[in-house]
């Protein structure tokens, strides 16, 4: 496996030289996870940056009343972890839980800082990538706030159709599992509400449910929910 291939097609490095990432290689380590492991939880220290090479990772955080809010669910070639890496005493702001059987690339935080010290060309596009961070943050909270929770569903299907999606013969499949806790999560509402989201949307024909996949078969009619 070509580690530096692999930061090279991450959205955080993109369009930097391999040459350049030379310098990050001494620091770069692969970790695995079994299923339903925690990469790390909501205060521990913040050290590492991760790169996913295989699997799919769920960054979210618990509620005191134990409701999980999913801030995102990542698949290969995301990274995660970048938020806390640039403050004095960094410390994780959330959970990240390996959902299915998952190897990360990591990067230690020192070299990840000294690396965009010596490649101060390469802050600009790290503030763009950050700033994405924040905004789909605040999309998230707007969504919660004006749209009910069908409109929150379909609005979250065409998001993950459109990052992860697949053409297939019956529509566009978002590449990823989602069981109902995960996507509720998402949306911020019960497992409940969305599972009657979904029972409508599939019985209208605007989306299929197989196996733990959802696919999108008239995203037109979902569109016209949001």
């Amino acid at each position: 496996m070509d580690l530096l291939a692999v930061l090279s097609g991450t959205v955080l490095f993109a369009g930097i030289p391999v040459e350049e990432l030379e310098q990050l290689a001494p620091a770069i380590r692969v970790r695995s996870y079994p299923a339903g492991a925690y990469i790390f939880h909501e205060g521990d220290p913040a050290s590492v940056l991760y790169v996913i090479v295989r699997g799919q990772v769920k960054i979210a955080r618990m509620g005191s009343s134990g409701t999980e809010a999913v801030f995102t669910v990542l698949l290969p070639g995301d990274s995660f972890g970048e938020l806390t890496l640039f403050e004095d005493q960094p410390v994780r702001t959330m959970d990240a839980e390996a959902m299915v059987p998952t190897r990360c690339v990591t990067l230690e935080r020192q070299a990840v800082m000294r690396f965009f010290e010596q490649n101060p060309q390469a802050i600009r596009h790290l503030i763009q990538v950050l700033s994405g961070h924040i905004r789909r943050m605040d999309e998230t909270f707007s969504e919660a706030a004006f749209l009910d929770v069908p409109g929150r569903v379909a609005r979250k299907l065409l998001d993950l159709a459109a990052k992860h999606g697949q053409k297939t013969p019956d529509g566009i499949r978002i590449d990823m599992r989602l069981t109902q806790r995960t996507l509720a999560g998402m949306v911020a509402a019960s497992r409940e509400n969305v599972n009657r989201a979904l029972s409508r949307l599939s019985a209208r024909g605007d989306i299929v449910q197989r196996a733990g996949y959802i696919t999108l078969v008239r995203p037109v009619e979902l569109r016209k929910r949001i």
